[in-house]
């Protein structure tokens, strides 16, 4: 299976769930057994008769155009998966998530504001601002124990540590070439990672417990509960990743490709959205438990922006439970908010940036030729320009498939290898080739730097290498 094919089901594999999950989260089919309709917080007022009808309206509504864009995005991602190239997907992927998740939104936000006009309807807005708190579990209940998260963190850094001592060759395994510290980084990442899914799991247990009743025990089991679950996807997760960095770090020792990378990866994606599944059965089932006590709510509904964003400046907390979805958001109204708010921005930017200038990686073509006494290797700009004096040795190779290359940094597509590579387990060669192609150049130079080159086609190769002879 090629590359562009296998990212296309990863892709499909990942975006598919996650929209059904928004789904049932965003637009639940038993409304009233929800903390919140669309946004906007459950009251009593809203299961009197007359009104009821006109919630469950709105909700309907909703429901329906959500189901005719969950199915349109199902059916386009199903398509996209049909695009040839890798740059090109990556493009037409993001451009498709950012899309699919705003335009899944929009029955969520109409809902919301029609659910806002009529609690302004009958009149409930005088009490804007008021919450509760229960002073008998403040600050008392929590579920994440340091322990738990202890054992799944240092047995990911050993992990890290043993490739990290195959990558500068303290021991050698009859399988492993190093390559660099790209092992490393990888595995290393990947640990790090366990590491933030720590912390974000002790500051989500750290959040401020609900009040749904006047009484305290009901207060306390309710919120248990929630933290519990919510502390159970955390190590779920904490564990997932330390068992896909141990398997990572076993093939890069072992039995390193890119396509073994890919698979596993792909089942650790599976195994997230699995994992998403069962909390959010869970939390629905705690919900259902504890509908009949709810009898308290806090009403916050003006400090949520289209029922999602928090800014609240009367709340000094930095971090909030979500009013939909699974986890914690900020509060834009806190300095520190505003800054990680900006900093999102900037990151989406930044990621539509790269993809932009992944496709012109991609769609243009490399270039070779040798004049005015050197040799340059232009694509986009000249990537490497080697002088013919600074030239000890050249050697023409027909078969690039013959060559064992692995990427340290720069760019590995399935029609352009650029950057740093080892090669036949040789660390910091430098590559400029066409991989669809066979014949390259081989160039040592007098500082010692290895040189794998060739041009977009075989004509333009075979140029370079006559003149450079």
């Amino acid at each position: 299976m090629k590359m562009d094919s296998l990212f296309g089901i990863v892709m499909f594999i990942c975006i598919v769930p996650v929209l059904l999950i928004n789904f049932f989260f965003l637009y639940p089919k038993k409304w009233k057994e929800r903390k919140q309709v669309l946004g906007v917080n459950r009251r009593k007022e809203f299961m009197e008769e007359g009104t009821v009808e006109k919630v469950s309206e709105i909700a309907s509504k909703a429901r329906s155009r959500a189901v005719i864009i969950t199915v349109a995005c199902v059916i386009i991602a199903a398509l996209l998966m049909l695009i040839k190239g890798i740059a090109l997907q990556t493009f037409v992927w993001v451009c498709f998530i950012y899309a699919a998740l705003i335009i899944d939104m929009v029955p969520y936000v109409i809902g919301h504001s029609q659910m806002m006009s009529l609690k302004r309807e009958l009149g409930l807005t005088k009490e804007k601002g008021v919450s509760y708190v229960d002073l008998t579990n403040a600050g008392k209940i929590h579920a994440l124990k340091t322990s738990s998260v202890l054992v799944p963190n240092i047995l990911g850094l050993l992990e890290v540590i043993i490739v990290f001592l195959a990558d500068i060759g303290v021991f050698a395994v009859s399988a492993y070439k190093p390559a660099g510290f790209l092992g490393t980084f990888i595995i290393g990442t990947f640990w790090l990672m366990g590491i933030l899914i720590t912390v974000f799991g002790y500051i989500m247990d750290n959040l401020k417990s609900e009040v749904i009743s006047r009484d305290s025990d009901v207060n306390a089991n309710y919120n248990r509960a929630k933290k519990m679950n919510r502390a159970n996807l955390f190590l779920a997760f904490l564990w997932l990743n330390v068992i896909y960095t141990v398997v990572t770090g076993g093939l890069f020792l072992f039995w390193y490709t890119d396509m073994s990378i890919m698979i596993t990866m792909t089942a650790y994606m599976i195994l997230i959205m699995v994992g998403t599944a069962v909390f959010v059965f869970l939390d629905k089932k705690i919900e259902a438990r504890y509908h009949k006590e709810m009898e308290i709510t806090s009403d916050d509904d003006e400090y949520w922006i289209l029922g999602m964003i928090y800014y609240n400046p009367n709340d000094k907390r930095l971090n909030v439970e979500k009013r939909v979805g699974v986890g914690g958001t900020i509060n834009l109204a806190h300095p520190a908010g505003k800054l990680i708010g900006l900093i999102l921005i900037l990151s989406l930017v930044f990621t539509m940036m790269s993809v932009v200038w992944m496709g012109m990686v991609e769609t243009t073509p490399i270039k070779l030729t040798a004049e005015d006494g050197k040799l340059i290797c232009h694509q986009l700009r000249d990537e490497y320009v080697i002088a013919f004096d600074e030239i000890d040795s050249i050697e023409y190779g027909d078969d690039i498939t013959s060559l064992r290359v692995v990427r340290l940094s720069g760019v590995g597509m399935e029609n352009l290898l650029k950057g740093n590579f080892s090669v036949d387990g040789i660390n910091g060669c430098k590559l400029f080739l066409n991989p669809q192609g066979k014949e390259y150049i081989k160039i040592a130079t007098k500082t010692g730097t290895l040189y794998y080159v060739s041009g977009s086609t075989a004509e333009e190769t075979r140029a370079a290498y006559n003149k450079l002879k």
